[in-house]
């Protein structure tokens, strides 16, 4: 445990957090000890108003609600356990894409003339592209499609390595049994497999995309497709054929017409800077009573960061404020810690309150803190996670994570006989938020959700939309089994908790149980854990274990390990080569058939 800190430290600590006063005394004019809605609903007002701009990771709004937090940790005498002497654990992750100087798309003509194409304005690098200047001959190569086993392959009879390919978007005749083949990372993974220097995407005038480059997608993308990739206007490919001619040929016939560009060449120069995001975790202890047990911790925890503000076509910013999603949870941590904070001496065990940031962009705050803790983490306990606690209907409360102890079952049961809550289980959910970061460490997890609905991620997740009463409910449910850990007279203990195979989202066969560590920056597809009983887990994967390949297909980024798994068999054993403490091994995974997730 870190030294103790007096009160005047913490004092002083709230005097410097930059919080307007008017945005936190309507809470304070009906502030009391207990847990109630009128409070909540004053924690949700803030949190999730149009202030905030929905609290994406490292931007205003989310430093602004960091700073609400650590201001009431202050205020009800929190033990401040970030850096420093401060609540604030930061953390920094790779952010959005930018473009930087010196993009160029060069055309040589066979008579020697030069075409230079203007970034921005007639071409744009893709999303996914590697950074680097190439040159080379042209080839066009239709669709850019590889499919042999449904009877199409655009790059059939044609040498395009060391080539540059020029491709159409979309998918012959806009026939959907393409779709799979049809998506940017598939067709720029089978480009740099034929060994292509980089590809060059146009619309054709018969799809259905308007003619312009794809407009520049900032989102991260923490690891590129290891081919530099553009997107042009069709005047690029108008100036070397009859582009119309050629679709229509292609789409009529279903059969692939490539050829060489004979004396065209061109000149591409990709530069995509990522930026680095800072964000923090907010941290606080409430000191238990007991001599011994309070060197041992039950961590309580929610993101207090949504999704932000997205700009839609028309130019108009939409907000997102994330009031279910998670200003319910963040509000309910509040709660509780100043519950808590009036009454330690209900508690044996010390209490960590940590409000996560960044879990939208991957767990990354959690995944920071069980790698970087600031108490001994073998001295956690039990982790309690709410996120999305404010849509109460019919007093159906998910609680996930109760086979994560044998202890947690007969607690959760006794506990609710005096609330009659409609428990509810949803494995399919065990790994969307926090707890399973500290699950994945052995640390036993407890998990209060009320479900998904029509608002999530949405600009309609406001908070008029949220049941302030249930949540008040849930919480004082909550703080009972809270209490109830803190004073068990030995830690509970752990167990894997079984979990069934989930419905991806993408249209996949099969599964293999691996859970990819979202925030990963390297090449490859790192593993955050693996599902119990899985394939994966027989295989003998496990967490830190990096994917290179697969069925002898190279994988670059989650893209590519999709794409390759959507080529496997079920039940059909396959080749996986992976990185173990930077030594690489192959291991045989039997992917088994996905099925539809009963709810």
């Amino acid at each position: 445990m870190r030294g103790y800190v007096n009160l005047l430290v913490i004092a002083l600590f709230a005097l410097t957090v930059s919080l307007a006063q008017s945005d936190i005394s309507s809470y304070k004019a009906i502030s009391t000890t207990a847990i109630t809605s009128a409070e909540l609903k004053e924690h949700v007002l803030y949190l999730a108003s149009d202030e905030l701009e929905g609290r994406g990771a490292g931007a205003k709004g989310s430093k602004l609600a960091s700073e609400y937090i650590a201001s009431l940790f202050a205020d009800w005498k929190l033990l401040p356990m970030g850096e420093n002497g401060s609540y604030f654990q930061r953390f920094t992750f790779t952010g959005r894409l930018r473009l930087g100087e010196g993009n160029q798309l060069i055309l040589t003509l066979p008579n020697g003339e030069q075409r230079k194409f203007n970034p921005e304005k007639e071409f744009l690098p893709l999303f996914l592209s590697s950074n680097g200047e190439v040159e080379g001959e042209l080839v066009f190569v239709g669709y850019g499609l590889s499919a042999p086993e449904k009877g199409y392959d655009d790059y059939a009879n044609i040498d395009v390595s060391g080539k540059i390919v020029l491709a159409l978007r979309g998918m012959p005749a806009n026939d959907s049994k393409f779709a799979q083949e049809s998506v940017f990372p598939s067709k720029l993974r089978v480009a740099r497999e034929k060994g292509a220097k980089a590809i060059i995407f146009v619309s054709g005038p018969l799809s259905p995309f308007e003619d312009e480059p794809v407009p520049f997608w900032n989102e991260p993308v923490m690891q590129d497709s290891g081919i530099l990739s553009v997107t042009t206007k069709r005047a690029f490919a108008e100036s070397l054929f009859n582009l119309e001619a050629v679709q229509k040929q292609i789409d009529e016939t279903r059969k692939p017409f490539s050829f060489a560009l004979s004396g065209t060449k061109v000149r591409i120069k990709v530069n995509l800077q990522r930026e680095r995001i800072e964000d923090a975790n907010v941290i606080g202890l409430i000191e238990g009573s007991d001599p011994k047990l309070k060197k041992e911790f039950v961590v309580i925890g929610a993101h207090y960061d949504h999704i932000g503000v997205a700009v839609t076509r028309d130019g108009k910013k939409e907000i997102f404020n994330g009031a279910d999603d998670n200003a319910s949870g963040t509000s309910g941590l509040l709660e509780l810690a100043q519950y808590f904070a009036a009454n330690r001496e209900r508690i044996k065990r010390s209490l960590l309150f940590i409000a996560f940031g960044a879990e939208e962009r991957g767990l990354i705050g959690s995944r920071h803190f069980v790698e970087n803790p600031t108490i001994p983490f073998n001295n956690i306990v039990a982790m309690i996670n709410m996120d999305m606690i404010g849509r109460l209907r019919n007093d159906a409360l998910f609680v996930l994570g109760v086979n994560s102890s044998p202890s947690w079952k007969g607690i959760i049961d006794e506990i609710n006989s005096r609330f009659n809550f409609t428990l509810r289980e949803s494995s399919g959910m065990f790994g969307a938020s926090d707890h399973f970061s500290f699950y994945n460490k052995g640390i036993p997890v407890l998990f209060f959700f009320t479900g998904m609905h029509e608002n999530y991620h949405r600009p309609s997740d406001d908070w008029n939309t949220l049941n302030y009463e249930g949540m008040e409910k849930i919480l004082m449910m909550v703080a009972e089994v809270v209490e109830r850990i803190a004073n068990m007279p030995h830690r509970p203990r752990f167990q894997k908790a079984p979990q069934p195979v989930e419905r991806p989202a993408a249209p996949m066969r099969v599964s293999t149980g691996v859970i990819p560590d979202y925030a990963w920056e390297g090449e490859g597809v790192r593993l955050m854990g693996v599902r119990s009983g899985s394939p994966a887990e027989k295989a003998g994967l496990k967490e830190g274990d990096i994917i290179i390949e697969v069925g002898g297909k190279q994988v670059r980024n989650l893209y590519d390990y999709m794409d390759a798994l959507s080529k496997t068999e079920p039940n059909k054993p396959i080749d996986f080569v992976i990185l173990r403490n930077n030594q690489k091994m192959k291991v045989t995974v039997i992917p088994e058939p996905v099925r539809r997730r009963e709810e």
